[in-house]
């Protein structure tokens, strides 16, 4: 059987909400990525559905670490990406492209959520930086009400379908592996290929830590 995983990025929670109604709806794990020894080895996983939201200076910086961490291993997997918060729907597929481009994968999809936002509960630098783009665009940006838990529901359905298609469950043509192993010197991740990772998947050390398996 298939299997997926959930991984969320949240300041506020309200990702994490998202993220744990996709999960429930698939029965698979849900993880924090904000914790850089929870981005777990992937080898076993089909489908990576990730979710993170667009409000403040941490603008999906998390996410992007983390998929810089399983790059390699994304290669092969089926990605989908749940954008929540203060974007809308028109520029939310900007960043979702700029994010597949530097992450390739087998296949690529996208949704996106309308989250919350209370201007008077963000911290300091998050007003600071929401009043920097309000002057640079000319959009007064206002509290945009409750997370939409039924658009919530929704992607979750079109998730479970797509995790069920024919195209999500083709077999993946990989290319001939090399034997040479190569050993990460900080937790003792095993790499297989030519090459070490750019960087270690589990704990995020660069390719220089790594050393051949003799």
């Amino acid at each position: 059987m298939k299997k997926s995983i959930v991984t969320y990025e949240t300041f506020h929670g309200s990702a994490k909400k998202v993220a744990q109604i996709i999960a429930e709806k698939l029965g698979c794990k849900c993880i924090n990525v904000d914790t850089p020894f929870e981005a777990e080895d992937l080898r076993e996983i089909n489908n990576v559905i990730l979710v993170f939201n667009f409000r403040g200076p941490y603008t999906a910086q998390l996410t992007k670490l983390y998929l810089s961490r399983v790059k390699d291993q994304l290669k092969t997997k089926n990605v989908i990406l749940v954008g929540e918060g203060l974007f809308s729907e028109k520029e939310f597929p900007i960043v979702a492209q700029e994010i597949f481009d530097n992450n390739p994968s087998k296949t690529f999809n996208k949704f996106f959520v309308n989250g919350q936002l209370r201007v008077a509960t963000l911290f300091p630098e998050e007003q600071a930086l929401l009043a920097k783009f309000s002057e640079l665009t000319g959009m007064v940006i206002k509290d945009m009400g409750e997370l939409d838990l039924k658009k919530a529901e929704e992607v979750a359905l079109e998730i479970e379908k797509l995790v069920n298609s024919e195209e999500f469950n083709a077999p993946v043509e990989e290319a001939a592996q090399s034997d040479t192993k190569w050993v990460c010197t900080v937790c003792g991740y095993v790499h297989q290929g030519d090459n070490p990772p750019e960087k270690c998947p589990l704990c995020g050390v660069p390719a220089s830590k790594f050393v051949k398996q003799e």
